[in-house]
């Protein structure tokens, strides 16, 4: 006998909240329709232990002439008893409620809203159920309007399972690409690939050879080249590399690919997490820690507890726990990479590798070698200094860097630029744990102490004329002095301490900026609180142009415009941008030259 009934609540309002207010991914009802197949295979191979369990997904022409997506399984089925028990669970559900939260093991209610979902896209669902304990086959028939029909079909010979019939609604604002039959293959491999029941969809196992990889000791025994061609596939990478990765309690479990190029810290994390073989997301961000962003994880878990849409996890203690667990799995089979494998992806991911080994001493010793640094001679590792020398020594900031970097290469010494993220502190980390190495942090004033002082008689012939140069060099806060130092052929050396460098930065963004944003930087400076000290430009009397202008009687006068450009190429030398009104006399001394020709 066929009942018609109203659903107990607001339909059209609920459908809202699902679809614009708890499901992010508008194809979700397709994954709702492959959980609820699969959670009733599940439940009658608990009889039925030699049950062989499949899903079956078609997409056909209805009599109106609208696409239909059915889809058949062959499990537990539903009594009318436990229809009229899901759409109790869906009414008790609405009341109050936005978030829809059934607990993991009441498969009546998951089913009701699961069923719910596909209202979403479709306006009429039909189900047909036969119950393996009762054998009563019972139709339901829900439509969009909210009105729905219960009737007890007399079908003795029915085996066991689920028919669900979505016509396509016509009106659907999103969604309805799974009605096109490449779409919704595609949709089936992506929420089913690892679930352990075929699913069977024209004629072909679509999920035949991906739902091994669920399985920890089939995972742990595939070959490299079908673990390799398994995460290709998935994320259209061309992998080279992988880890595989285990919780310490052996419920979260995955492969680990290393992405095969450089890619910045803060790039999005792409981990893709099965819930009991499920897909749940491709998009974690939190299962594993920050600095695997170098890696696209796939991941398999029964521990962690889904969000109410389930396309998420909730960010609590267990998952915490497994993040910190599979960052220390990743460690390890990174650990267990050969030399070349190891030092090639060190070179590509130097800077999460730098942030790894800062937090672990363990990793830092066995990747130290592999690790780029810049040097006098370009990009090296560290492994190839050390082939040359034992005695290094590295600068604190890249300005340090640049100031000493050709007088230490004339003495001879092995400077490393530690100015780069993580640099210093790790060289400073190796200089305790790598034996017969010295590694010192050095600073340009080191150097200077080095230098030969001009004589007496010399530091009297030129008092005056650097007075007088300092005094015209003042309004660019940088003082002359005359050393004498090697290489012979550095005529001049410019050493900007730390703190003038900072307000030198600022100087030159409150120039670049706006009214507004340049008011801003200089309250910033008013506030520094650091004592203005100038930077000193060093003319080396060692040097045959700087001899030959210093040793006649030359005045300040006719030596300004040479001293000027002097500084300027100091600065150009170092690196160091131009302020405004550096720019200016580096322009004006050009002119004031080409008008001597």
């Amino acid at each position: 006998m066929e009942e018609n009934m109203r659903f107990k609540v607001n339909l059209g309002g609920m459908i809202d909240i699902l679809s614009n207010h708890l499901y992010d991914s508008k194809d979700v009802y397709i994954r709702e329709l492959l959980q609820n197949a699969t959670d009733a295979i599940r439940a009658r191979k608990k009889n039925e232990s030699s049950l062989t369990g499949e899903i079956a997904v078609s997409l056909n022409t209805s009599d109106q002439g609208g696409s239909v997506i059915i889809f058949e399984d062959n499990g537990i089925g539903l009594t009318t008893e436990e229809v009229h028990e899901f759409l109790a669970t869906i009414a008790s559900s609405s009341k109050g409620s936005k978030r829809f939260q059934i607990e993991e093991n009441d498969y009546i209610g998951r089913f009701g809203i699961g069923l719910l979902s596909c209202f979403i896209v479709s306006d009429e669902i039909v189900m047909i159920s036969t119950s393996a304990k009762t054998r009563q086959t019972v139709e339901w028939r829900g439509n969009a309007d909210g009105t729905y029909q219960i009737r007890e079909l007399d079908l003795p010979d029915r085996e066991p399972g689920t028919h669900v019939y979505l016509r396509a609604d016509p009106e659907a604002e999103e969604g309805l690409e799974c009605f096109e039959a490449e779409q919704l293959e595609k949709v089936l491999k992506k929420y089913g690939a690892s679930l352990e029941i075929a699913i069977r969809y024209e004629d072909q196992i679509i999920n035949e050879t991906t739902k091994q990889f669920a399985d920890l000791e089939t995972l742990q025994q595939l070959s490299s080249h079908e673990i390799l061609a398994f995460g290709r596939e998935l994320y259209q990478t061309n992998f080279e590399t992988y880890c595989l990765l285990q919780s310490e309690n052996k419920r979260t479990y995955g492969i680990a690919y290393v992405i095969p190029y450089a890619i910045q810290m803060n790039a999005k994390r792409n981990h893709t997490v099965y819930l009991n073989n499920m897909f749940v997301t491709g998009q974690s961000a939190d299962i594993l820690p920050e600095w695997s962003f170098f890696t696209n994880c796939v991941l398999w878990t029964d521990e962690l507890q889904p969000v109410a849409s389930r396309e998420d996890f909730y960010k609590n203690a267990t998952l915490e726990k497994v993040a910190g667990s599979l960052g220390k799995a990743l460690k390890k089979g990174i650990e267990s990479l050969n030399q070349e494998v190891l030092e090639r992806i060190v070179y590509t991911h130097f800077h999460a590798f730098k942030l790894m080994a800062l937090e672990d001493n363990e990793f830092l010793e066995l990747i130290y070698p592999y690790l780029p640094f810049r040097t006098g001679n370009g990009e090296e590792s560290l492994a190839a200094v050390l082939k040359r020398t034992s005695d290094i020594y590295y600068t604190y900031s890249v300005d340090d860097f640049r100031q000493i970097i050709d007088l230490a290469r004339s003495k001879g010494m092995e400077v490393i630029n530690g100015g780069f993220s993580y640099d210093a502190a790790i060289l400073r980390a190796l200089s305790d744990m790598v034996e017969n190495v010295q590694l010192e942090m050095i600073e340009p004033a080191q150097l200077l102490n080095e230098w030969n002082e001009i004589s007496a008689d010399e530091q009297q012939f030129f008092a005056a004329l650097l007075e007088s140069l300092n005094q015209r060099m003042a309004e660019y806060e940088v003082k002359v002095a005359i050393k004498k130092f090697e290489p012979r052929d550095m005529p001049v050396l410019f050493i900007n301490p730390t703190a003038t460098q900072q307000l030198r930065e600022l100087e030159r963004a409150q120039e670049e900026s706006n009214s507004l944003f340049s008011s801003i930087l200089e309250s910033i400076q008013s506030d520094y609180g650091v004592e203005r000290v100038f930077a000193e430009l060093y003319l080396n009397l060692e040097n045959p142009l700087i001899k030959r202008l210093f040793s006649q009687d030359r005045t300040a006068e006719s030596l300004e415009t040479i001293v000027k450009m002097l500084y300027i190429q100091a600065l150009l030398f170092g690196h160091y941008p131009l302020k405004q009104k550096e720019m200016t006399l580096m322009n004006d001394n050009y002119l004031q030259i080409l008008s001597m020709l």
